[in-house]
């Protein structure tokens, strides 16, 4: 998931080429080589999650202060690239981007691409923006302090902080991971509105999303996470992770119930990461040890779900993630029978209510046949031999 450190990182790719000459562009959209006659990469404009490459006039007459800008956002998987000429393209990748300098090569994968634009827009955008920037030098807090606080606010007071956080205009850059593991360094309940939060709580909340957006931007990998796509909390390492869609935007969400809750005066302090510890209610046979990699050891083992249709559909199993590792071993062994004889599957509830909890069901339900209709919440116990292996996106 690119979010704002990992466009800025692409920009900073991009700068290497600054006052380069354009020799040709190639785009997904139909393109005019005329647009890039004599153009220069001049300006590389980072603002939250959008990268502007912004190429000067040509000495052409009719093109005089005509600065043209290009609008690149990566969404989930895009990636940005600068080689030499001589690089080859990655094979089985195709570039939804490509310019060609006159010693370089600056391709994009997976990517939006906009048709050109003046630059004036993203150049009075990055002058109003920059501040509320999470990944930016000048990123200033009481900026948003201020905005967040002005009747002129676009969103309501009773906005979910969540939503607050997701949104564009007011702190570009945050995305999902960024949010879920900021609310939860700031033990603050992602359902809780902008006007139940004091400006002490709101000014801390943006202050942990930023200081983890600086630790993903600067390592160039995200952060260890406590509460995304676990079902042990990682600060109180309780099964106490739930996750369900939350406010306007609808955004899958992850918090520990334990730690974030929603009355500000009974949240528990900020806990330390506890390892994980053997239970006396563990499975016959199987404790917190997991299965090893024969050739890799434990550290490779994760778990995934079977896609495939057929009747091992949805059932999950170890397997290693180095690649070229052909290691497979079933992980429900010890999950009980449905009515129809069959091993159940376990999936996460992602309702509102019940979010975050496990459950076992008939593998032959929403099929034709409609199963025997077999539905059981999962206790601890057989939650627990999976530790963090066990994740809601599985």
């Amino acid at each position: 998931m690119v979010e704002g450190p990992g466009t800025t990182r692409n920009g900073l790719k991009a700068s290497r080429l600054l006052n380069a000459k354009v020799n040709n562009v190639k785009t997904t959209y139909p393109t005019h080589n005329t647009w890039w006659t004599d153009r220069h990469l001049s300006q590389v404009l980072k603002i939250g999650k959008e990268l502007f490459l912004i190429f000067s006039c040509s000495d052409n007459e009719n093109d005089q202060g005509k600065d043209l800008a290009l609008r690149l956002h990566f969404g989930m998987n895009g990636s940005l690239q600068v080689n030499k000429l001589t690089t080859p393209q990655p094979q089985n990748k195709e570039a939804t981007l490509e310019i060609t300098f006159e010693s370089n090569i600056l391709r994009t994968y997976q990517t939006t691409i906009s048709t050109p634009i003046p630059a004036s827009a993203p150049r009075a955008k990055f002058e109003k923006m920059s501040t509320h920037d999470v990944c930016s030098a000048s990123f200033n807090l009481r900026h948003v302090l201020d905005q967040l606080q002005s009747p002129t606010l676009h969103c309501s007071q009773e906005t979910v902080i969540s939503d607050i956080l997701l949104d564009q205009n007011i702190l570009p850059g945050i995305g999902n991971i960024i949010k879920v593991e900021g609310l939860h360094e700031a033990r603050i309940h992602p359902k809780r509105t902008l006007a139940s939060l004091s400006e002490q709580e709101l000014s801390y909340v943006i202050v942990c999303c930023k200081e983890y957006a600086m630790k993903w931007l600067n390592s160039g990998s995200a952060p260890p996470k406590y509460v995304y796509n676990h079902t042990i909390c990682g600060s109180c390492a309780e099964t106490s992770v739930t996750i369900c869609r939350v406010g306007g935007t609808n955004r899958t969400t992850f918090w520990c119930v334990n730690c974030q809750v929603m009355d500000a005066n009974s949240c528990s302090s900020k806990g330390k990461v506890i390892k994980e510890q053997s239970t006396n209610d563990s499975l016959p046979g199987e404790g917190m040890i997991r299965k090893i990699c024969p050739t890799h050891g434990p550290s490779g083992i994760i778990l995934r779900r079977c896609k495939k249709k057929g009747m091992n559909e949805q059932r999950i199993f170890y397997t290693c993630k180095t690649r070229g590792c052909n290691y497979f071993c079933w992980a429900d062994s010890l999950f009980p029978n449905c009515k129809c004889g069959k091993r159940s599957v376990m999936r996460v509830s992602k309702t509102d209510k019940t979010g975050g909890q496990w459950f076992f069901y008939c593998a032959k339900s929403g099929s034709k046949a409609n199963g025997c209709g077999y539905f059981q919440w999962a206790e601890k116990k057989y939650l627990h031999r999976y530790g963090h292996l066990l994740t809601p996106l599985l």
